[in-house]
């Protein structure tokens, strides 16, 4: 019953969007806490602990305002390019649930923000399939992932993400690379720029070293957290497979459109498991290009009483972490 009424279009369900996300919220209010080590930063992030004076409780309305940034952004896109067939507001409350269940929700993280400047990036690339202004989205791709870069370093690797894309598209020329390649480079320069007018240039290169190389140790997680994510990895693998397997039923756009997502989830969990002590960061990431392939699966799956019981599960375990945590 309650997939049923998510997966409808509702003007209500924009009210209800942020009252969902401030209960699952509440206690980042309540308990607000900085999650990141300010020393630990890429140079746009430690701007904005800088300008929020390092507030713990600012951090986390600045965090909650992107969460709901991104949940809308999230319908927004599917309205735009329509790789879903039903017009839905599920992928929002399905990312509202995922990162809000995750260890490092429920505060302002630099991944939380890369976050949403890769789903900004998603909708570009998506653009460069129409190819009146394949160039200028290219760029605009490649820019975006360098300032999220400059946010939080592990982005940096989903350039690798935007070749990908490309050759999906079968837009992988020159130009496209190129155009892509200029704009990643173009943030990082200027901020190179600063630092080397600030004479802090040595500094920013061995700080993005430490970054680079630093491991942090994973928090031990309880069995109903392991229980959790043990559920949530099957039922991805699930998803993205019945996504796969109906690709025959869909138009060549919206395939394309779908792989690239899947393939914007793989980049998130390479990069987790390349940096280590970034794959709980990466959940963040991860829960963008999964609450549209939990979507599509939900809505396109005929076996509704599968469907049901699968996002009951999933929906009771989410509010179950969001509380235990």
């Amino acid at each position: 019953m309650l997939l049923k009424v998510l997966r409808r279009r509702s003007p209500l369900y924009f009210i209800l969007i942020p009252i969902i996300a401030f209960f699952l919220w509440f206690n980042a209010f309540m308990n607000p806490v900085v999650l990141a080590d300010g020393s630990m930063q890429m140079p746009l992030y430690q701007s904005i602990l800088s300008i929020l004076n390092c507030n713990p409780l600012y951090l986390n309305i600045f965090g909650y305002i992107i969460i709901l940034l991104i949940a809308y952004s999230l319908i927004q896109l599917n309205e735009q390019f329509i790789f879903i067939k039903q017009r839905t507001d599920l992928p929002s409350a399905i990312f509202i649930l995922i990162a809000s269940c995750a260890t490092l929700a429920n505060g302002l993280h630099p991944a939380l923000i890369s976050a949403l400047l890769l789903l900004l990036s998603l909708n570009r690339v998506f653009k460069i399939y129409h190819g009146s202004q394949s160039i200028a989205s290219a760029f605009d791709v490649g820019v975006l992932i360098g300032i999220a870069s400059l946010f939080y370093l592990p982005t940096s690797l989903f350039f690798i993400w935007f070749i990908w894309a490309l050759l999906i598209l079968g837009h992988f020329r020159l130009r496209e690379f190129l155009g892509g390649l200029i704009g990643f480079i173009t943030p990082i320069f200027f901020a190179c720029c600063w630092y080397f007018w600030q004479g802090n240039i040595e500094v920013f290169i061995e700080k993005t070293k430490v970054i680079f190389n630093h491991h942090e140790a994973l928090p031990q997680l309880a069995t109903s957290q392991i229980l959790f994510w043990v559920f949530l990895a099957l039922l991805s693998v699930v998803a993205i497979f019945f996504t796969i397997w109906g690709f025959e039923e869909k138009r060549v756009r919206s395939r394309k459109y779908l792989i690239i997502i899947v393939a914007l989830f793989i980049t998130s969990i390479v990069s987790g498991l390349l940096f280590p002590s970034a794959i709980l960061a990466q959940t963040l990431i991860a829960a963008i290009p999964l609450s549209y392939v939990f979507s599509y699966y939900f809505v396109m799956n005929r076996n509704t009483k599968i469907s049901e019981i699968l996002f009951g599960i999933l929906v009771v375990g989410c509010l179950i972490l969001s509380i235990i945590k």
